[in-house]
C-alpha cells in the first residue's frame, strides 16, 4: 500500500496543522491572549518548528537539518520551500506584539522580475508550551489577491513520488478545486544541467504528499526565452522586498491587523508566536525552474528598530 502524507495549510478552510496533543486553553477573544515576554528577546527566529517542502530544484540540495539552520538568527543564507504548498513554521523567543503599523519582516531573495510569493499565517501559543497544538487556530495575513475571483481558496494538490525507474525530474500530480479534479505533471527536466538531483523531497517516506491552501493566479510573463515572475501588490513573502533599503533591504513587511479567520473575517490579534509561510503559486518555467518562495530570515520589527 502506498503511503500518503497530507498537509493542510489553511486559509478559509483548515486552520490546524500540528499533530501535537495538548490541553491548550481556548480564549473567547484572541485579543485577550497573554503574550510571552522575554527581557532578553532577540529580533530574529530562534527555532524552526516544522519544514515541509514541496518538489523543487533546491529541494534535496542540502539536508533538512542544514536547511532549517539557514533561517535562524541574522542569517544571510536561504531556505527554499519548493512549489505550491511547500512550507515552514518558525517561532521567536517571545511573542511579537501587534503594534501600530507593520509588525513583522520576512526577508527573501526577490528582485525585479523575480518575485516568488508566499502566504503568511500566524498562530498564538495559547498555553505557552512552545508547541503548535491542534486546537490553536491559524490565521492568514491577507494580501492584495485575497478577495480576487482568480484566487483559489481551498485548492488541493497531491504530488506523486517517481519510482526508482522513472524520470526523477517529472512530478505527476492530481489537483482539486471547487469540485473539479485534474491530472498534470511538473516538468523539471530543463533544470537538469544545474540541478541533477531528484525533485521530490527525499525526507518523505511517503509516496504521495498532499497540500491544501490558497493558490494565486499566475502573473508570470515571458519575453523570448526570459521569464518574469512579477510582484503582486502587497502582502506576500519573497515578493517585493527589493524595494526596501538599509535594515529592511530584501524584507516584505506584514501588519497583524490584516489577520483573518477561517471564514475570511477580520480578527484582532494582540500578539502572535508562530509564523508559517507557504508557496502560493504553482508554476515551472523551463530553465528557470519552479516559482518557489525563499526565506532568508525574519524579524520582529519593534526589536529590529532598536538593534544597533
Amino acid at each position: 500500500m502506498k503511503k500518503i502524507k497530507t498537509i493542510l495549510l489553511s486559509t478559509l478552510a483548515i486552520v490546524s496543522f500540528s499533530c501535537q496533543n495538548s490541553d491548550s486553553e481556548s480564549i473567547e477573544n484572541p485579543s485577550d491572549y497573554i503574550p510571552i515576554e522575554n527581557p532578553n528577546a532577540t529580533p530574529y527566529i530562534t527555532e524552526v518548528v516544522d519544514f515541509s517542502p514541496a518538489p523543487g530544484q533546491f529541494i534535496n540540495y542540502s539536508t533538512n537539518a542544514e536547511t532549517k539552520e539557514n533561517i535562524i538568527g541574522s542569517s544571510d543564507q536561504f531556505m527554499s520551500l519548493g512549489t505550491f504548498g511547500g512550507n515552514v513554521t518558525f517561532k521567536f523567543d517571545h511573542s511579537i506584539l501587534n503594534t501600530d503599523g507593520n509588525d513583522l519582516a520576512i526577508y527573501g531573495n526577490s528582485f525585479k522580475g523575480s518575485s516568488e510569493p508566499g502566504i503568511v499565517m500566524v498562530c498564538q501559543d495559547l498555553n505557552h508550551n512552545g508547541l503548535v497544538d491542534d486546537n490553536e487556530p491559524w490565521y492568514a495575513l491577507k494580501g492584495s489577491e485575497f478577495n480576487k475571483s482568480s484566487t483559489k481558496h481551498q485548492y488541493s494538490i497531491t504530488y506523486y513520488k517517481p519510482s526508482a525507474t522513472e524520470n526523477q525530474h517529472i512530478i505527476n500530480y492530481t489537483s482539486s478545486y471547487n469540485g473539479t479534479e485534474e491530472n498534470g505533471k511538473m516538468d523539471f527536466t530543463a533544470v537538469i544541467p544545474y540541478h541533477d538531483h531528484p525533485m521530490f523531497p527525499a525526507e518523505y517516506t511517503e509516496n504521495e504528499i498532499t497540500f491544501t491552501g490558497t493558490l494565486l493566479a499566475s502573473n508570470t510573463t515571458k519575453e523570448g526565452d526570459v521569464y518574469y515572475n512579477n510582484k503582486y501588490d502587497w502582502g506576500y513573502s519573497d515578493n517585493a522586498g527589493y524595494e526596501n533599503e538599509e535594515k529592511l533591504r530584501g524584507a516584505d513587511l506584514f501588519d497583524f491587523k490584516n489577520a483573518v479567520d477561517i471564514n475570511g473575517q477580520a480578527v484582532q490579534l494582540n500578539a502572535v508566536d508562530f509564523i508559517k509561510v507557504y508557496t502560493c503559486t504553482k508554476e515551472v518555467n523551463g530553465w528557470l525552474g519552479e516559482r518557489s518562495t525563499e526565506i532568508i530570515k525574519a524579524a520582529d520589527l519593534s526589536l529590529l528598530s532598536n538593534e544597533k
